[in-house]
């Protein structure tokens, strides 16, 4: 099953389902639903730091409730929620680095136990730094997001590695199609796995109505008037690879090659990369971007094509093997 249907499902289901879906679905472990996003800044820069709270089986805003956030451990301002269930204040880095931030649920007129605290990050860094942008599914998370879901999701073979090597003198930017209302989830994967420490940027539930090439072309478009030095970007749909492309990064496409009997599932991908601009990289595995961007090793859309219509070619000369005996 795709990875939209997966996710559309899975919003459906948190509609449908109440707390207990809920819990299961999001890692949420009150009636509430508690979310606030990380935010990338420039030094001296006024940012909005915005938590939602969301009750009810169909998780709407919760208004008129005071949100706490703190700074470090230290208390730093208050806001009410607005009908949306959005509270949020601004904060202007005085200088780069990573400012970690606490949001908390006031106890005060809810009808269940307080959600668990939510933490993010303002992240900031000086207009000229190299940035990285990853993508989640299938791109350092091996399964589809049904694993991340119902069960424990393994990252992609030596994602860690190389993303942590990109790190040294890179940010790593975690853009994901994902609405924030699973950015719990997505938050733990990244550190229980040992990534290199970036920016989790999601969507909103808007934003993934859009479609994920749309939501990832406007969220890099707005990065880069701010950010110059965009320059690697790394996923697993050919409209974000196409996205990552016109806003002037190095794009790299990661395709999951078939392993099929019959010759079309080849076929039909090769035919599906013409989609795909010719400067376009066209990797199956972490350690191609790995010799790409460290030992000047390329990976054109053209040479990806040939293998699959190679293995097209193998697979259809097996069927007629078989069918001569």
């Amino acid at each position: 099953m795709k990875h939209a249907t997966w996710m559309t499902l899975a919003m459906l289901g948190l509609l449908a389902g109440g707390c207990g879906a809920q819990k299961v679905l999001l890692g949420t472990e009150s009636s509430y639903v508690f979310v606030a996003s990380d935010a990338l800044a420039l030094p001296g820069e006024s940012v909005d730091i915005a938590a939602q709270l969301r009750a009810g089986d169909f998780l709407q805003g919760a208004a008129g409730h005071p949100v706490r956030f703190f700074r470090g451990g230290e208390f730093y301002k208050v806001a009410e929620t607005d009908t949306a269930g959005v509270a949020t204040v601004a904060f202007t880095p005085p200088r780069p680095g990573n400012y970690p931030f606490r949001a908390e649920v006031v106890a005060t007129g809810l009808e269940d136990d307080p959600p668990s605290p939510a933490t993010f990050y303002v992240v900031c860094r000086k207009a000229d730094e190299p940035i990285v942008i990853v993508d989640l599914d299938k791109t350092i998370v091996a399964s589809g997001f049904h694993t991340v879901l119902i069960g424990s999701p393994a990252p992609m073979a030596n994602s860690q590695d190389v993303l942590k090597r990109l790190g040294r003198k890179h940010t790593i930017v975690y853009l994901t199609h994902r609405p924030d209302l699973f950015g719990i989830k997505s938050r733990q994967f990244l550190d229980d796995r040992g990534y290199p420490f970036g920016p989790l940027l999601l969507s909103s539930v808007s934003g993934f109505m859009k479609g994920s090439g749309a939501f990832k072309s406007g969220e890099l478009a707005e990065l880069r008037k701010r950010f110059k030095n965009v320059r690697i970007g790394i996923g697993d749909k050919l409209s974000d690879a196409q996205a990552y492309h016109e806003n002037g990064l190095r794009a790299f496409l990661i395709i999951e090659m078939p392993h099929a009997d019959e010759p079309e599932p080849y076929e039909e991908l090769a035919n599906d990369l013409d989609a795909l601009d010719k400067q376009i990289e066209v990797v199956a595995r972490w350690r191609q971007i790995e010799k790409a961007l460290f030992d000047g090793e390329s990976y054109p859309r053209a040479d990806m094509q040939t293998q699959l219509y190679t293995l097209a070619d193998d697979a259809r000369r097996k069927l007629r093997d078989v069918e001569d005996d």
